[in-house]
Parts: structure tokens; sequence; C-alpha cells
């Protein structure tokens, strides 16, 4: 049904113009049964019933209560059983529909296919997904062109490579035809043709090899996609790689080229820029750019193509014979003039293009500026207003001056600002770090989310390469977790929300992780929520040791519950029991209720009257212990069912004892 919808709204696009387009739908699905009832395109009256009448009447037969596809809407559409988790993905597509299926993949088979749909998308391809789907970690191979119809665009990263796939076991091979019928299939090209195409390859070759054997190609962001040759303009600046062109050419040059690239941006398919005297491996070389503009090449978007020309000092023709040092000065000076005239002249079209005020405002100090050129000797021989130009910029001087140590000191209060916050940062990732916790913020409205370093850690993703999102934050959680996380998210306005919530993550190594989330909610006006503030805490160690003690309760009950002997705790302060267990009530006929509840009068009627005094000094001379000892003490007790007393022998030990008094509890 997705695909015949897709096919009808291309249809609706293209209009009276779809004939001049090659429209090719592949609709597939791993059950083959679904696929061919799919192909028949035929429907029941029920299923047409959110399709629009206007659609109903244009791209359906009706034949008696059944809805049958027409052929022009058939004929766009392929449709092919295909499991695209291992089967060889279709290459060069333009939009990619896969509404509702990643839903019911787990973690690991999203991010095995999220690969294979940035392989087989053109650049600038889209990448169509369910509501509640989303790219997840994979952020920098699509960008958002729409969150609210989750639309993404695939970009442009180099040369593709195939994903690792896992392979069908009984896999067949492309049919190799033999060599011999290979060749018949080949069209000998004639002899004058192949030897022009090898002199050509030999100029191109020897072109590539001493002319110009260095050479970038950049696409639209300005990254560099590929390089030839050894270049010694590039070098890898410090901090995080990247490959802007920007950033790894000497900064002298940044200039000519971004000023090449406009010139590009203008219409002009080559730019050659002025040498430009720089410094390699300790001496100087005169360097320019020949920049050419490739558009969309190959499906590949806008390329750039530069060649980087260097010369060495003494291959560039000298002026003239006889030229002084003072002269080779002046022109290196008229030529840096010329080059920053040239440069201005590009900021000023780029101005011209932004504001009509402004454009004619600059022709106007363009003329003006052919009257002051003109008027350039008479301004030389009156050096009377030269001098009382000179003081005004002398006193306009003084007060840049104070304007700058202004600035200066305005700095030092914001590097001693920055340093205290910088320092109050690295105790909090230090806090962090070892606490095992996390902190985020959270806006309901935007749905955007903010990690704090120790979250970034703590889920093992690395700050400068992920974006936190709500929809990344549910992709880690475990699947019988995620509706409660979600439950919890949706509940901060109900007044019986709970302050915390336990949950089960993975992290980057597929570690399951225990976490606790507390959070503060504000609101905007009554039950509007508008941020959610919490910390997330690494409680896994804690879950371990709680089960660990479970484990430990559960088998010392199952103990108590099976030995012969009685076993009792009698506390020495209340004198009466606080525990007793199966054996004991089997052997008196009392449980630990019977026990308690008795009264004094009625406790001491339990013990033989020879024994009371007997028991009561024992237990009273056991408060002074020291330290934990070992006794017995042998005594007779009446059975609950009758007046018979029964001889007990009694092994005690301490239990607890007060840290303070020293004296014994139980």
């Amino acid at each position: 049904e997705e695909a015949y919808s897709l096919a009808m709204i291309i249809y609706e696009v293209l209009g009276s113009k779809i004939d001049d387009f090659k429209v090719q739908i592949f609709a597939t699905d791993v059950d083959k049964r679904s696929v061919d009832f799919a192909r028949n395109g035929t429907y029941a009256a029920s299923a047409l019933n959110s399709v629009p009448e206007p659609f109903r009447k244009k791209y359906f037969i009706v034949n008696g209560d059944q809805y049958t596809v027409i052929k022009p809407i058939k004929s766009m559409l392929i449709f092919s059983v295909h499991d695209v988790t291992v089967d060889p993905p279709f290459l060069r597509l333009d939009l990619l529909s896969c509404r509702n299926l990643l839903i019911y993949f787990n973690l690991e088979l999203q991010r095995q296919v999220m690969p294979v749909f940035h392989y087989s998308l053109n650049p600038k391809g889209l990448l169509f997904l369910g509501q509640s789907e989303s790219i997840g970690m994979f952020q920098e191979q699509f960008r958002i062109i729409s969150r609210q119809a989750k639309i993404f665009e695939a970009n442009f990263l180099g040369k593709k490579i195939p994903p690792d796939r896992r392979s069908r076991s009984g896999a067949s091979h492309n049919y190799v035809p033999p060599e011999e019928n290979r060749s018949e299939l080949i069209t000998k090209p004639s002899n004058a043709r192949k030897t022009t195409e090898t002199l050509s390859d030999i100029i191109t070759a020897q072109l590539k090899k001493f002319v110009l054997p260095n050479a970038i190609l950049i696409n639209e962001a300005f990254d560099i996609v590929f390089t030839q040759g050894e270049n010694p303009i590039l070098t890898r600046p410090e901090g995080l790689p990247t490959n802007n062109i920007y950033q790894n050419i000497d900064p002298s040059l940044v200039i000519d080229l971004r000023s090449a690239m406009h010139q590009l941006d203008s219409g002009q398919p080559l730019v050659k820029t002025a040498f430009q005297k720089v410094m390699l491996e300790d001496e100087y070389y005169w360097v320019r750019f020949i920049v050419v503009d490739i558009e969309h090449y190959s499906g590949m978007g806008r390329l750039v193509l530069i060649f980087t020309q260097v010369e060495d000092q003494l291959d560039l023709p000298v002026i003239g014979e006889e030229v002084t040092t003072n002269d080779l000065l002046l022109k290196e000076q008229e030529r840096q003039l010329i080059k920053t005239k040239e440069q201005l002249q590009t900021v000023i079209e780029e101005l011209e293009t932004s504001n009509e005020e402004m454009q004619s405002m600059n022709e106007e100090l363009q003329s003006s500026n052919e009257e002051l050129q003109s008027s350039n000797e008479e301004l030389e021989t009156t050096n009377e207003e030269l001098q009382s130009t000179n003081e005004e910029l002398q006193t306009a001087y003084s007060e840049l001056r104070v304007a700058y140590e202004d600035k200066q000191s305005q700095q030092d209060e914001l590097k001693l600002l920055k340093d205290q916050l910088e320092r109050s940062n690295a105790m909090l990732i230090d806090a962090e770090s070892i606490g095992r916790t996390g902190s985020f913020r959270w806006q309901a409205e935007s749905q955007e989310m903010s990690w704090s370093e120790g979250l970034f850690n703590l889920f093992g993703y690395n700050v400068e390469r992920f974006t936190p999102s709500y929809e990344a934050f549910l992709d880690v959680l475990h699947t019988d977790d995620r509706k409660k996380v979600e439950d919890y998210f949706n509940s901060f306005a109900s007044p019986n929300h709970p302050s915390s919530l336990q949950f089960r993550v993975f992290n980057h190594t597929n570690r399951l992780l225990w976490l606790k989330m507390e959070v503060i909610a504000s609101f905007s006006g009554p039950k509007k929520l508008n941020e959610v503030m919490g910390t997330i805490a690494d409680i896994t160690e804690i879950k371990i040791r709680e089960d660990e003690l479970r484990i430990e309760k559960e088998k010392i009950k199952h103990l108590n519950d099976r030995v012969q002997n009685g076993i009792y705790i009698y506390d020495l302060r209340s004198n009466n029991y606080r525990f007793v267990n199966a054996a004991y009530s089997q052997i008196l006929g009392y449980d630990i209720t019977d026990l308690q509840l008795l009264k004094v009068n009625s406790f001491k009627d339990l013990y033989h009257p020879e024994d009371y005094h007997k028991v009561l000094s024992y237990f009273n001379s056991l408060k002074n212990e020291e330290a934990p000892k070992i006794s017995d003490i042998s005594f007779r007790l009446k059975r609950k069912d009758s007046a018979e007393y029964v001889e007990i022998i009694a092994t005690n030990s301490i239990l607890d004892i007060d840290s303070q008094t020293g004296e014994a509890i139980s």
C-alpha cells in the first residue's frame, strides 16, 4: 500500500511531465506471500477508507467490491522478495522509504542496516523513516531535513566503501563469461584511435607528473575528499582532525583561496590566484592556486579541483637586469598592493549582491577613488596638509590605544572568569567521573536534550562526534525498560510522579548497566511542562550487591527452615525473643508471634520455677561481655500444648553489641 501511495504522489507531482521521467520504485519484503499479494494490486473497499475520493477515481478500477490499481501506476513499481539484513542492497537510490520497520529491530540490527542505507543512497539522497524511528548514532552519515516528518539527507563522505555484511550460506556469485566469449563482445578500436588515445594518455601523465603534480578535490562543504601527489602546502593542524581545506593549508594562502572560491560562485569556471611568497621547508617559494569548478559529477554533488603550483624564487622572471634592492622592494610592495586591491574588490562585489543601497554607494566610492587617484600628485606637493593629517592620525592612535587598553582589561577579566569556570567544570567532571554520574537538560517543547561530559563518559560516546537527543537516549535503553522510561518522561506533570527511576541501558560496548535517574521539572504554566533537569548515576554495582545479599538471605532462610535444631535470637534489652525458626516452633509449639505477645509475668511462667532466676542471671551476665563468647546453658521450658517441661540445652553466642557502651544487645 505504501509503495502504491508513493507512486500516486509522484504521478501527481509530475503531472503531464510523467512521460519525461523514468520512475522506478522497488517494493520489497521478506515474505513472498505479501509480495505476491501486493503485485496483484487488488484491495477490498475497506482498505481504501483513508484514500481521498479523487485518488480512488483516478488511480483505481472498480471490480465489484474490489479496487485494482491502474496499469500506469503498476508500471512504476518493481516487486521483489528482499531481506535488507543480508541481501545485497539496491544502489544509486534517490529516496529510500523504510517506515515502521526499524521499531521491530533490536539495537544491534539497527546499527547493521543503517550503514547499508547510506551506502545505497546517492549523495543528497533522502531517507524516510517512521514517526517512532530515528538515525540514532549515525548523525555523521545523515543530515536532518525534517525532524518532525523524519526525513534525512545522506551526506557525501568521500569514496563509498561497502559495509561489512553477513553472507547467506549458499549465495551465488555473479556469472563471469569465459575469456574467449568476452573477447568477442569487445569491439577492437582502430589503430589510429588507439594511437591517439595513447599519445593523449602520455601527455596527461607527463602533465600530472611534472607540470601540475599536486591536486586537491573538495566537496561543497569545503572538505577534502581526495588528494594526489605530495603537496607541501597541506598541513595537519593541532587538535581534533578535520578535512576542511581552509584548516589544512598555510594560513597565508587562505584569503587567496577564499577569493578564488567566491569567483567560482560568481560563474567563472576557472580561477588562477596570484603568486604568494610562502615559507616551505625553511625556504621561500612562490605558490598559487588554479581552481576548477566541477559541478554535479557522477552524482557526487558539486566538486572543486584545486591545483597547487609551487615555484622556486629563481624560476620566476626578474623585472630587469639593473634593478636595485629598493626597486625590488618597491615592486614587491606594488604587487602586494595590487593583490590587496583585488581582494578588496572581491569583498565589495559580495556587498553589492547583498544590498542595493550599498551597491550604489560603492559605485560613488569607486568614482571618488578615481578622482582621488588623479589628484594624488597634488596631495604629494601639499606637505602641510599631510602633516596636519598625520597629527590627526596620532590623536586617533592615542584614542585607539586607550580603547585597546580598556579592551585588554576586559579580556583579562574575561580570562579570569573563564579560568574560574574551567576549574569549576574540571571539578564537576572529576566529581561525575568518581561518582559514575552525569546530568542532562531536556526541553519538553523542542525535544532538545543536552548532556554533561559525565553522561557522555557513562554511555561511552565522543563529545565532539555525538549529538545527544531524546531519540538517541531511547535507542540505548534496554528493550524491556523503554516504555517505562517513556511513561516516566510523559508523567512529569502528574502529581504522583516519582522522583527517581531505575532502568537498564547498553553502553557503547553493549555492556548492560543499571542506572538511577532523579529529576526536577519546571513549568511555564499550569501543567505545562517547560524543562526537565536530572542526574543519572551508575548503580550497577549496588544492584549486584543487592542481588548477592538477597541470595545470601534466601540461603540463610533456607538453612534455618531446614535445620533440625531450634534457633532463636533473644533481645537482652526487652527480654523477649526477636526470631525463632521452624524447628524451634516444632519442638516447643510457640511461633514468634506467640512469644512476642506474652507479657512479663506470662513470659516468666514459661520457665520452670527453679530455672527462671538462673536463666535471668545468665542473660544479664551476657550484657557485660566485652567480646562475643560462646557459652552453654540448660533449663526447662514449658510446651505450649501441655504443662510438660522440656529439657533445653542452649548454645548461645553474642550477636549484636552496642558500639558506644560495649554491652551485648542480642
